[in-house]
């Protein structure tokens, strides 16, 4: 499958190509987490475009919903060619206030699940106080935030805060994920971990768990 031919389809916001093209690339025995990243790779623009003002909230909503169908589309083989193992665990996941997004979110937790991993999910545009009471509420180790624009970046830094006013931060695993965060982003919202690839942040998750569950 070519990677243009898939992110046009998106960037036109041509739904039923994008799902043809996903499931011919599955038909022909293309690897679904190749696939996967291609559609986040496009979503990524989209958001760009978004931010810029060439896309609008119209535009980004469409393209969520064709994303949310490739990803349904995708999930069972995800899931299945994941090695599972006994790992065990629990994580608040949600998008911070200022965000309505839940693209690579919803994908991530399906995963997160199917590894065994208890997962809250607390939505889109989270208070940074809901995020504190479900953490105090289940005791979870780990707290993962997602983010599709940047205003959800003032949201991500008040809720680290709020963390450490509530003395959960070093306790507390935080890790940041979506099309906008980066390394530097990691660093200026006080976050532990940065990704963008979902198997990586399972295998985050899974390294801390054993050190914070004894």
């Amino acid at each position: 499958m070519s990677k243009s031919i898939l992110k046009d389809a998106f960037l036109g916001m041509r739904r039923q190509e994008a799902i043809d093209l996903v499931e011919k690339g599955l038909r022909s025995g293309a690897d679904p987490f190749t696939i996967l990243k291609e559609c986040r790779q496009a979503m990524e623009e989209v958001g760009k475009r978004f931010e810029t003002g060439e896309f609008f909230l119209s535009e980004l909503i469409y393209s969520a919903e064709v994303f949310k169908a490739v990803s349904s589309i995708l999930e069972p083989d995800l899931t299945s060619n994941w090695p599972g193992d006994e790992s065990k665990g629990v994580v608040v996941f949600g998008t911070p206030r200022g965000d309505v997004h839940d693209l690579g979110k919803n994908i991530v937790i399906t995963m997160m699940r199917a590894q065994g991993l208890t997962v809250h999910d607390l939505g889109v545009d989270v208070p940074p106080e809901r995020f504190i009471e479900r953490l105090q509420e289940t005791e979870a180790p780990i707290l993962a935030l997602s983010a599709l624009i940047t205003p959800a970046f003032i949201s991500m830094r008040e809720t680290i805060s709020l963390l450490v006013e509530e003395g959960l931060r070093k306790n507390t695993l935080v890790i940041i994920g979506g099309g906008v965060t980066t390394e530097l982003v990691r660093k200026e919202v006080g976050a532990d971990a940065q990704t963008l690839d979902p198997t990586e942040a399972i295998k985050l998750c899974r390294r801390y768990i054993p050190d914070r569950s004894v």
